[in-house]
C-alpha cells in the first residue's frame, strides 16, 4: 500500500518558524517540497527566512511544517493529492498549463511516496537539504523518529 505524509503540529513553534509563508495545519497533506526550494548557492536568503532547507510543503496551502507523519493511502488518494498540488501550481504559481502542472505534481507526490516506501506508518520524519559537493543539485537527508505517544505514559 502506498504512503504519503501528513503535517504534525506538536505546539505552535511552526507558526513562529514559518511566519513568512504560513504553517501547515496538523494533519494537512504535505510533500517533501523539493520543487519549492531556494537556490542556496546563488540566491539571497529569503527575508524573513522561509526555512525551505528543513521543511515539507502542504499540498493545497503551500504552508510549511517541520515534522511529518507517514500514513498509508490508496492509489485514489495519490491521484487526489496530485490534483490538489496541480491546481495550486496553476492558480498560485502560474504554471503554463494544466498538463505541465499535473506532470510536476505527479512527480512530487510519487517522490514523496518513494521516500515513505520503506518507512513504517506512524513514524515521523524531518528533512534537511544542502547543496551537493559541486553545487549542481540539492541533496535531501531524512531523519526518522518513533511517533511520540502524547498522553500514553503515566506521569
Amino acid at each position: 500500500m502506498p504512503k504519503l505524509l501528513r503535517a504534525v503540529r506538536l505546539d505552535d513553534s511552526d507558526d513562529h518558524v514559518f511566519k513568512a509563508c504560513g504553517a501547515a495545519k496538523d494533519g494537512e497533506w504535505v510533500v517533501t517540497g523539493g520543487y519549492a526550494v531556494c537556490d542556496f548557492a546563488n540566491a539571497p536568503r529569503c527575508e524573513p527566512s522561509c526555512h525551505c532547507a528543513s521543511s515539507f510543503v502542504a499540498l493545497e496551502s503551500r504552508a510549511r511544517c517541520s515534522i511529518a507523519e507517514v500514513v498509508e493511502v490508496t492509489d485514489a488518494d495519490l491521484d487526489t493529492q496530485d490534483d490538489a498540488l496541480a491546481w495550486h501550481l496553476v492558480r498560485n504559481w502560474g504554471a503554463p498549463s494544466w498538463a505541465d502542472a499535473r506532470r510536476l505534481a505527479d512527480e512530487e507526490v510519487r517522490h514523496t511516496a518513494e521516500v515513505c516506501e520503506t518507512l513504517s506508518p506512524e513514524v515521523w520524519i524531518t528533512v534537511k537539504r544542502e547543496p551537493n559537493v559541486d553545487g549542481s543539485a540539492i541533496e535531501e537527508q531524512y531523519s526518522v523518529y518513533d511517533r511520540l505517544m502524547i498522553g500514553a505514559h503515566a506521569l
